[in-house]
């Protein structure tokens, strides 16, 4: 399956560790509303962070960069069919959430 960019999330302050901590936190606390295991791990390629999640049978991937984060994601078009514009807004709250919450944005 080929990644699609989903949002891009201008911010203010760049990943350090501590808001990986955060990021972390949350992901086990979301995590916990899944019925299926909620994988993640942070990568790098080059100078490119990244996060990748992977609930079963979709793959998420969120790139930091210094002035932005981007969201892609991957999964079967069954899984689309169910990925609805209410979803869609939902998870884009959630990351803004997030990024809030880990100190990209104010």
């Amino acid at each position: 399956m080929k990644l699609e960019q989903f949002y891009v999330f201008p911010i203010q302050s760049t990943l350090n560790a501590q808001k990986r901590k955060v990021i972390d936190a949350q992901i086990n606390d979301n995590a916990k509303l899944f019925e299926q295991t909620v994988e993640y791990k942070w990568l790098k390629r080059g100078e490119e962070k990244f996060l990748r999640i992977l609930a079963d049978p979709v793959t998420v991937e969120i790139v930091f960069h210094d002035d932005r984060v981007e969201l892609y994601g991957a999964a079967p078009a069954w899984a689309r069919v169910l990925f609805t514009k209410a979803r869609k807004k939902e998870l884009q709250e959630r990351i803004q959430d997030v990024l809030l919450a880990a100190g990209f944005v104010q």
